[in-house]
């Protein structure tokens, strides 16, 4: 298999992480960096043999790559990806997709009318223990299910991490923590028919937490938290009529679970694997490009635009509301 050539759109540390992670991967490499800055660039391309840097994003579009990593502030996401996109460049953006669902609809709606690949990088959906877990609900093990429990709790003070406490750069828990919880619901029970959420703001308006219950037309909960105040479990459960999925922190990154049945009996799934993770959302996104599809079938558009209504609404119950959107 040709080597499939990746343009890095951003050096902070989700850029970072995925092209070390890339490294696990036999047949990609980090061919182009692109920076606001040309000295960020180069010093992000030493640890990468061979990788052009470049001094601004409009120069790095034009590389020769196969494909551009956005790993720019959500914020950013739309106007980036869509830089790519004109470029004839298919696009793996990083989560959450846009800061709202108009922006989602302009990416989604320019990658189907000029037949240009676009996905989200929402890795948890590309993990081997995903596919375990929802193997395993398939098989009819859990029975109905009708329980999710799933929190995203980090400590994240100001020092830390600024741009999580400005408006102006889509801060608060929920678009970088909560898209987590909300992603495990989706995956298992689908749309809800009702959100109702709960938040504790900051002096600035974006949330310190938040708190979300969902209902699902089978009469199924699912509550989910996140919150950049404290490190909480990061845990979840997905509870069934005949059995429950205790998944351990970080449910979202790579990790062990177990099946624990109405009576008791419980069947480990220790975690084997090596890597952060980060590389299984590039495998998948270089298989639809070279198969020439525009979306994946693990991370679909429709979910992509579900998910980004899904934060809209819980946005507009709390309150928090983003400068210029």
């Amino acid at each position: 298999m040709n080597n499939f050539r990746w343009g890095i759109l951003g050096t902070g540390g989700i850029a970072r992480a995925f092209a070390f992670d890339l490294a696990l991967l036999a047949d990609h490499s980090v061919a182009a960096v692109g920076s606001r800055s040309l000295e960020s660039a180069q010093a992000f391309a030493t640890d990468f043999p061979g990788a052009v840097a470049y001094g601004s994003y409009a120069e790095l579009v034009t590389a020769d790559v196969d494909a551009i990593y956005v790993a720019s502030p959500h914020p950013m996401h739309e106007e980036h990806a869509m830089l790519a996109m004109r470029a004839g460049k298919p696009v793996l953006c990083e989560k959450a997709f846009t800061i709202n669902l108009r922006q989602a609809e302009n990416l989604v709606n320019y990658s189907h009318e000029n037949q240009i690949p676009l996905m989200e990088a929402m890795w948890t959906r590309f993990l081997p223990h995903i596919h375990q877990i929802k193997e395993i609900i398939a098989a009819g093990t859990l029975g109905e299910i009708y329980t999710i429990h799933a929190d995203h709790g980090q400590y994240i003070p100001i020092e830390r991490a600024l741009r999580l406490w400005e408006p102006e750069l889509g801060g608060g828990a929920l678009l970088d923590l909560g898209i987590y919880p909300l992603t495990l619901a989706h995956l298992v029970l689908g749309t809800p028919t009702t959100i109702n959420a709960i938040a504790t703001l900051t002096d600035k308006k974006v949330d310190l937490q938040t708190s979300m219950t969902l209902t699902y037309a089978n009469g199924a909960h699912a509550m989910l938290s996140c919150t950049m105040a404290v490190r909480s479990s990061v845990a979840a459960v997905i509870a069934g009529e005949k059995a429950r999925i205790e998944i351990d922190g970080s449910f979202y990154a790579p990790t062990s679970f177990r099946v624990i049945t109405r009576d008791g009996e419980v069947t480990e799934y220790p975690k084997n694997y090596e890597g952060g993770g980060l590389r299984e959302e590039a495998r998948e996104f270089a298989r639809v490009v070279r198969a020439g599809e525009i979306e994946s079938p693990l991370m679909p558009h429709a979910t992509s635009l579900e998910l980004m209504r899904q934060m809209d609404q819980v946005r507009q119950q709390i309150g928090v509301v983003y400068p210029n959107e």
